[in-house]
């Protein structure tokens, strides 16, 4: 019997306990029908907290801290990680052995198809696959309006976001700070605005249906190899349509709700636009299983839907992802499920030990060379489980927040926010412990009892301090 097709089903930034398969409130019709008759991992651990070291991680099978692509300190080095366009950015090399690689020497046909900037052949994250498309690429940066790929370009060219900051810096000096305070605030909000509106933050469609179209088209001209497939859908990413909820602004600037300069009144509201981004997603995962049956793909395959890191609200401090390895960022849906004759084939089974999701580069391997024919309850169980965070993303406005945080209460307050959240930290899981361990001795670190107390509310780590130096240990 041929080997199984493996399709591979990215939900960039969907938390675990939001959905319905995992006791939360949002409605899955087809991801819960799925769940019914799948393995269910209800303790899938992201390898990091962003899109970046996430993936790296899958593809590579590594730990993201011993990847050292990863590990430069962003703040220190800013000017490397402003790069809107990607083209500084490289994070696998050519000659590292993939999965994608590795699945194309079985003789696997293998293609990605990415909504995500950061998840392309230019990042290196694509390396291995014969056929990638960037729907992401082509909408918000080569067909995007004026508007916005100008911004990007200031803000990508060193050599043109430096002076238009430095010139903005001297002419602040002539101001009074408060009404700095204002002109910046003011500004930041209405960049806020017209960035995401012209840039498309607020659409339902975050490029899914166009994504399901390339891969119908893709699949009606492929071979008769088995079919390696990597979809990454951006749906459930910020910032959110919440005028379908409400007619009035709402503040999605994270920076803003971190650094106590927004209240908490929109956290509702941006929390319930992000559960219907995650309904409107089911339903294209659902178009997508139609796709793949109408194809013949469900024959024989394997499916997997999982995501690459949560999504947090103001729980435990944080906002949205990139941010220390608390559950809500960390914890991630994971469903394997199999099909035979366009049906899909009973596993029912539920695994409730800790894995992290880098193993599934073993498991899918394991499906590629025939050592099995799916991902069950079989995953990889290490002793120690790891969800790394190595600092922040968000870094372009550094120069300009360094420059006028002596005179502006604001930048000041984002300018110490990035810094603090910029820690190093590691989330490590053993049996039903959780350390929250911190590399910087500012900040103590947390332990929790996930068994008993699931939301990370009581932190014991005085009690247990023993446990506690060990789990650090391997952090």
């Amino acid at each position: 019997m041929q080997r199984p097709n493996i399709i591979f089903v990215m939900l960039d930034t969907v938390r675990a306990d939001v959905l319905d398969i995992y006791g939360g409130k949002t409605k899955t019709r087809t991801m819960s029908k799925i769940a019914k008759r799948a393995a269910v991992y209800e303790n899938a651990i992201a390898p990091g907290t962003y899109t970046v070291p996430s993936h790296v991680s899958l593809f590579t099978g590594k730990r993201v801290k011993e990847i050292p692509s990863l590990t430069k300190d962003p703040m220190k080095y800013s000017d490397q990680n402003t790069d809107p366009f990607l083209v500084k950015s490289k994070y696998v090399n050519e000659s590292e052995m993939t999965l994608a690689k590795r699945m194309r020497y079985l003789g696997y046909d293998t293609a990605m198809f990415s909504n995500n900037p950061f998840v392309s052949k230019a990042t290196g994250i694509a390396n291995g696959f014969g056929y990638v498309e960037n729907l992401w690429l082509e909408d918000m940066v080569e067909n995007n309006r004026p508007f916005v790929k100008n911004v990007l370009r200031i803000i990508e060219r060193d050599r043109i976001r430096k002076p238009l900051i430095r010139i903005a810096y001297e002419i602040s000096r002539l101001m009074p700070s408060e009404t700095l305070n204002s002109i910046y605030m003011k500004l930041r909000t209405t960049l806020n605005v017209k960035f995401a509106k012209e840039y498309g933050f607020y659409r339902l469609d975050k490029g899914a249906a166009k994504t399901n179209a390339a891969i119908s088209r893709y699949l009606s001209n492929s071979g008769k190899n088995p079919v390696f497939m990597f979809v990454n859908y951006m749906e459930a990413h910020e910032g959110y349509p919440t005028s379908l909820i409400t007619k009035r602004y709402v503040e999605q600037d994270k920076w803003l709700h971190l650094s106590g300069l927004k209240g908490k009144d929109d956290l509702p509201v941006i929390k319930e636009a992000y559960s219907r981004r995650i309904e409107y997603l089911d339903t294209q995962v659902g178009r997508l299983v139609g796709i793949l049956r109408e194809k013949g793909i469900l024959d024989n395959a394997v499916l997997v839907l999982a995501s690459d890191h949560g999504q947090a609200f103001m729980e435990h401090d944080i906002m949205y992802h990139n941010m220390f390895p608390y559950n809500e960022v960390s914890r991630v849906p994971l469903i394997s499920a199999k099909f035979e004759d366009g049906k899909q084939v009973d596993i029912r089974e539920r695994v409730s030990n800790f894995v992290g999701l880098s193993a599934l580069y073993d498991s899918i391997l394991g499906i590629g060379i025939g050592r099995q024919d799916e991902v069950n309850g079989n995953l990889r169980r290490d002793n120690f489980v790891f969800s790394d965070h190595v600092g922040i993303t968000e870094v372009w406005d550094l120069q300009l927040l360094k420059l006028i945080k002596g005179r502006s209460r604001y930048a000041n307050a984002i300018y110490n926010t990035k810094k603090y959240h910029n820690t190093f930290a590691t989330a490590v899981y053993y049996k039903n412990f959780k350390l929250v361990h911190f590399f910087n001795g500012n900040i103590k670190d947390k332990m929790y009892n996930l068994s008993e107390d699931p939301e990370e509310k009581e932190d014991i780590i005085d009690n247990n301090r023993g446990l506690a130096h060990m789990m650090a240990r391997t952090a």
